[in-house]
């Protein structure tokens, strides 16, 4: 079986986004891809600061300001993917609330072995929020679960952007949100990603990940191909 990647969307500054395709399911062997193994350790209050990187849930929170509002651009790209609303603009605000979820400091390094200047490994504090984001058109009236997380980088202090990111399932909506047609063979599996930088400055994107096979056996393909459905990217 054969695999291929077909990434459209636009990558925004800050805002990291990585799709891989394949069948490993080993976590062992996933970290080996990416170059980088976690270390996860669970703080047990809001308050608590992580001795590795000198911030509490509170302080991201606190940042997050309980979320934000900006202008967002509905895509016009009917390439891949049709979907409603096509096109324009619409406001969306969305808002961030703590209710008890898990604060983790996650330390993450190299593997062993590989090569540490060529792998980009980003330790940080996550903490899992409930986010409601919703459009003024009605597209979307939705609460998902999310991470709201800080990484250590080259970035000064006060330049570390915070980082927002859910994963939902585009087929079960509150809102009109629709996705009318996807070219090329039936889908094996249609996802949605939402992510976003959430404090200083915003920007960000919810893309829809399709993924599609043909053929079988070694003659046989796997692509997952992402469409932006929505972005934004503006100072506060």
């Amino acid at each position: 079986m054969k695999t291929s990647c077909a990434i459209g969307s636009a990558v925004l500054a800050a805002v990291v986004f990585a799709a891989g395709c394949g069948n490993d399911d080993d976590k062992k062997e996933e970290e080996a891809y990416s170059g980088c193994e976690d270390t996860v350790s669970v703080l047990s209050a809001t308050d608590a600061v992580s001795d590795l990187l000198g911030w509490s849930a509170d302080d991201l929170l606190g940042w997050a300001d309980g979320g934000f509002t900006v202008t967002a651009a509905w895509s016009a790209d009917t390439t891949f993917l049709t979907q409603s609303p096509l096109g324009g603009e619409t406001e969306l605000v969305v808002t961030i609330t703590y209710d008890g979820g898990e604060i983790r400091e996650v330390d993450s390094q190299p593997v062993e072995g590989e090569n540490e200047l060529a792998v980009d490994c980003q330790p940080r504090l996550e903490v899992e929020v409930t986010i409601t984001a919703v459009t003024a058109d009605g597209a979307f009236d939705e609460t998902w679960s999310a991470v709201l997380s800080r990484s250590v980088s080259y970035q000064t202090d006060d330049e570390k952007p915070l980082m927002l990111h859910a994963e939902f399932d585009p087929a079960v909506l509150a809102g009109a949100f629709e996705i009318e047609s996807i070219s090329g063979p039936a889908p094996d599996a249609v996802t949605a990603v939402f992510s976003t930088t959430a404090s200083q400055w915003l920007a960000g994107a919810i893309d829809i990940l399709v993924e599609q096979s043909e053929g079988e056996g070694d003659d046989g393909t796997v692509s997952l191909t992402s469409h932006t459905a929505l972005s934004w990217d503006e100072g506060r």
